[in-house]
């Protein structure tokens, strides 16, 4: 190392030290929240390892450390230690606690015996415990010894077990061994992965259930496809809408060996199996009899879909491989657990690693507060009661000038316009002459829309929550939110997820209604993005 590569690394040192001596830091410990005041990157990026993001307002941030933020990182309960102690100093009951639920991963495993599986701990007591369980003991059939019983014969009986368990405390660890399928389907990758990328792909096949909660824009579904290459077997997509079969599919073909006779689909119009199959989770679900075959990888997209009634049946299908995928593994139900159990352990969940290495663009979120236009509709809000207050607020038409406005400022940039109601997208529509996509636009006509956009051919488009979820518009920009769903997290995140990309611009505006319900929604809406690290300012 030379003498000015030298000086150069005490200085960056230096200024890392004088950085972390304007931090200030506050930890309450019996509620476990950690408030910092003026941290650096660095500590933001390593408080994302050990805890999660409840809010932050200017540079202020406030920090939570759960029980799953224990679990679903990849750090050795050592190195959580030394980051804790490093950050927050010594608070040895806060470590106990840390160290005690680090340690209950190991209480519980589900192992292959046989023919069968077997539940087992390492401690008997802890067993005996989990035996007096309802919904434990019903999903058992017989007791082998002090320490492990055979789990009953049946697709859920499993999903049923690291739930109770995991609602009790206890991660178990999974480690059914189903049969590595003897079918090789010659699928080989005809793209080179990102180093990240081959990473994940690792991790996946070597824990065998993941859940992949990389920001949008980094390519997770390439990576799960780069998961298909490596298991090369029979392969299940899950998808929550029809839309996204021909993305898949498209992905599918442009990426690897596989051709389009290869891949068969499964939903309301066609219902074909083949080497790989993409369906939709309605059809799994409801009719899950032709799903039930040996699969060497079922793709859970979109997987906070899964703990829904519905939805959740596809959990029991078996694989010797799974893996979900989702930027906004986030439920306003808070059954973010229920993903954990059925599915598997988070990775790639640190966006600050994106971010900081230039993969994804981080977006700039402003929000916008703007009048009633009219006491008319102010009175019609306050005589309203219930959902229908949020829905006045929403199609508020003080809105349409300022996205008037925004049209004009980026009018040469790719942008979408979302909205939550027909009418008010149809008013959009015709007011600044843009297609306007939407759950009733026939299929045809709306995968065409979509392909002129992604062709160039049509700058701007309107769509309604069918574009919320996988849409795959690579060229956009700007997002301008006319309305959203409550204070929903995770269609925030979704909707910002569009213009996150590794190039060009990234710019969201989100426009509300002062002085009613949709002043506290979109500030919760954002929280998500906050958490991750995301600029979130708020015009007044």
């Amino acid at each position: 190392m030379t003498e000015i590569q030298e000086m150069s690394r005490q200085e960056l040192e230096q200024e890392l030290k004088q950085e972390r001596m304007s931090e200030e830091v506050v930890f309450f410990e019996a509620s476990r929240e950690i408030v910092l005041v003026d941290p650096s990157e660095e500590t933001l990026s390593e408080m994302s390892e050990i805890s999660h993001m409840e809010s932050s307002e200017g540079r202020n941030f406030k920090f939570e450390v759960r029980e799953m933020d224990i679990w679903n990182s990849s750090l050795s309960y050592e190195e959580m230690k030394e980051k804790y102690t490093r950050i927050l100093g010594s608070h040895p009951n806060f470590m106990e606690w840390a160290e005690r639920t680090y340690n209950k991963q190991e209480v519980f495993s589900i192992e292959h015996e046989g023919r069968y599986h077997v539940l087992e701990s390492d401690d008997e007591e802890r067993m005996e415990w989990a035996r007096s369980l309802d919904d434990v003991a019903e999903n058992l059939s017989v007791d082998l010894n002090e320490t492990k019983s055979r789990i009953a014969m049946g697709s859920k009986s499993r999903a049923d077990i690291k739930e109770a368990l995991l609602k009790k405390g206890y991660p178990v660890e999974d480690n059914s061994r189903f049969r590595e399928s003897d079918k090789n389907i010659g699928c080989d990758l005809t793209i080179d992965l990102r180093d990240y990328q081959e990473e994940y792909v690792a991790e996946a096949h070597d824990r065998k259930a993941a859940v992949l909660a990389n920001p949008s824009g980094s390519g997770k579904t390439v990576t799960s496809i780069g998961l298909m290459a490596k298991v090369d077997s029979p392969t299940l997509v899950l998808v929550p809408q029809r839309s996204l079969i021909s993305q898949w599919k498209r992905e599918i073909t442009d990426k690897t060996t596989l051709t389009e006779d290869q891949i068969g689909e499964y939903h309301g119009g066609e219902k074909e199996m083949k080497d790989i199959t993409i369906a939709t989770y309605h059809m799994a679900g409801d009719k899950t009899g032709p799903f039930r075959k040996e699969w060497g990888l079922i793709i859970f997209d979109e997987v906070h879909h899964i703990p829904s009634k519905l939805f959740r049946k596809t959990a029991s299908l078996q694989s010797t491989r799974r893996i979900g995928l989702s930027a906004s593994p986030v439920r306003e139900d808070s059954k973010e657990r229920e993903i954990f159990a059925l599915i598997g352990r988070e990775i790639g969940g640190d966006w600050a690693r994106f971010f900081d290495q230039d993969y994804v663009l981080k977006p700039d979120v402003d929000i916008h507060f703007v009048d009633w236009e009219s006491d008319y509709h102010r009175m019609k809000y306050q005589k309203a009661s219930g959902f229908e207050k949020a829905i006045i607020a929403s199609k508020n038409p003080a809105k349409m000038p300022m996205i008037g406005e925004f049209l004009e400022e980026y009018e040469d940039s790719k942008t979408i316009v979302f909205c939550d109601w027909i009418e008010q997208g149809e008013k959009l529509a015709e007011e600044f002459d843009l297609p306007f996509i939407n759950g009733e636009t026939d299929y045809d006509e709306r995968e065409e829309y979509f392909e002129r956009y992604r062709e160039g051919e049509i700058d701007t488009v309107i769509v309604s929550r069918i574009g919320d979820e996988g849409l795959d518009l690579p060229d956009a920009e700007v997002g301008i939110v006319a309305s959203g769903q409550g204070g929903s997290r995770r269609q925030a995140t979704q909707r910002a997820g569009r213009v996150m990309r590794p190039f060009g611009d990234a710019q969201v505006h989100m426009i509300a209604t002062r002085g009613s319900n949709e002043e506290d929604f979109v500030k919760r809406q954002v929280e998500h993005l906050k958490e991750k690290g995301v600029p979130v300012r708020i015009h007044d």
